[in-house]
């Protein structure tokens, strides 16, 4: 069993180690009373300590909390249901939506997924207003910054249209996504779909090898 280091003294964030509060006897692990900037008195193991877990008795989580929260005050608002609904449909597999963003490998970026006043900054700062709706400008990419504009239903729609959507089964993917995991050119499939294949047969059905 290691020497203990004595603590007493040190300062871990907001905390101030006192003295050694408990040391179990077999393993050597040891609790340190801790005093909070904030005045609460609180006890904390050596490895919490020393590794940086623990920084304060839980008032600076709290007020953390708190400062996201008066930050944006925006939580009732559309902006704010906007970010929702596109983080649950990315990563909510019980989302109804889930199988045709989050199922296709579609994600929110970093910046945004867990920070609403981030996105809030981006969309006021790049034309949102209560008419528009999020729109990714590649269907097949991810909700970030460079990806995504604001846009009219039918500007939407467009979209939508330009990358036509196929169903074979539980799976959901573009015509451009279905040549590259069959391994066909996309014009191959868009040209037996405009001579009037059916969908699944002008992706399923493989491409007749030229004789030599």
């Amino acid at each position: 069993m290691g020497k203990i280091v004595n603590l007493t003294g040190q300062r871990y964030g907001r905390l101030t180690v006192l003295d050694l509060a408990s040391q179990e006897i077999n393993t050597g692990r040891a609790r340190w009373s801790c005093l909070c900037d904030c005045g609460k008195i609180i006890e904390v193991s050596n490895s919490s300590l020393r590794s940086g877990k623990t920084k304060s008795c839980g008032c600076l989580r709290r007020e953390k909390t708190s400062i996201r929260s008066k930050t944006h005050g925006k939580r009732h608002t559309r902006l704010y249901s906007i970010w929702v609904g596109m983080r649950r449909r990315c990563r909510d597999k019980n989302s109804n939506r889930y199988q045709s963003y989050g199922g296709r490998g579609i994600k929110v970026c970093d910046e945004w997924i867990d920070d609403f006043a981030c996105f809030y900054n981006w969309a006021i700062n790049n034309g949102y207003s209560e008419n528009l709706t999020i729109d990714r400008i590649d269907n097949n990419g991810n909700y970030d910054p460079a990806n995504c504009r604001w846009a009219t239903n039918e500007m939407q729609s467009n979209n939508r249209r330009r990358n036509h959507f196929i169903t074979i089964g539980d799976d959901i993917h573009t015509i451009s996504e279905w040549a590259r995991i069959k391994g066909l050119k996309s014009e191959i499939i868009r040209g037996r779909i405009k001579r009037g294949w059916k969908p699944e047969d002008a992706i399923l059905v493989a491409k007749k090898r030229s004789k030599v």
